[in-house]
């Protein structure tokens, strides 16, 4: 049994893992993980790629039958330059799609969220469909955020850093679909007592 299908936009989805392209010890290494994930939305930092030309590095990895490329704006310090960066992406990528992100701190990247909601309600207006996407460190976490009812998830570090990426972009893959098909068996009643999974009567012939 497959899980439902989704839309997002004007796209209807079947995997529910998006993932990230950062990280990676290679490009092939990077493009065997995504093949494995099953994934239909990839990731791509704009900073990273030469939108000039079709012979980019990065994207002559990432165009397969049934991937959609979803660019993203990592190195935007605020609304203005995130606005920018989606407009370029746009232009030369042809999607509506967008992960924003928006940190002007380097060090530790934290997220400006004023910046993020401005820059969110000006890219609505523009017509984009905006993604904003946190942190997944374990399949198990992937698999408990579709048991909680998301939509998705958006991996990135927890596959490119693993010791075999490929496998782990299989597990994450295995845990979306586990999480989400309880989701959909909805979950049975949880008690603050012990309930006995068996009839109370008498022990035998007592």
């Amino acid at each position: 049994m497959e899980t439902s299908l989704f839309k997002i936009g004007d796209k209807e989805l079947q995997s529910r893992l998006f993932l990230g392209t950062g990280k990676f010890g290679s490009n092939s290494q990077m493009e065997e993980a995504i093949l494995a994930s099953g994934s239909e939305l990839v990731t791509v930092a704009l900073k990273r790629v030469d939108l000039e030309t079709d012979t980019d590095a990065i994207l002559s990895h990432l165009k397969h039958p049934g991937i959609h490329l979803l660019p993203n704006t990592s190195g935007a310090r605020n609304a203005k330059e995130a606005v920018f960066a989606a407009q370029l992406a746009r232009e030369a990528l042809e999607t509506n799609w967008l992960k924003l992100e928006i940190h002007p701190d380097p060090r530790y990247l934290l997220p400006d969220p004023i910046e993020t909601l401005k820059a969110t309600e000006e890219l609505a207006k523009l017509g984009f469909i905006v993604i904003i996407d946190a942190g997944i460190g374990a399949p198990s976490d992937a698999a408990k955020a579709m048991e909680l009812g998301a939509d998705a998830v958006l991996v990135n570090t927890a596959i490119a850093v693993a010791g075999n990426p490929k496998l782990m972009a299989e597990a994450f893959k295995e845990a979306v679909i586990a999480g989400r098909k309880a989701y959909e068996a909805k979950l049975g009643q949880q008690y603050s007592h012990a309930v006995a999974s068996s009839p109370l009567t008498a022990f035998l012939y007592e």
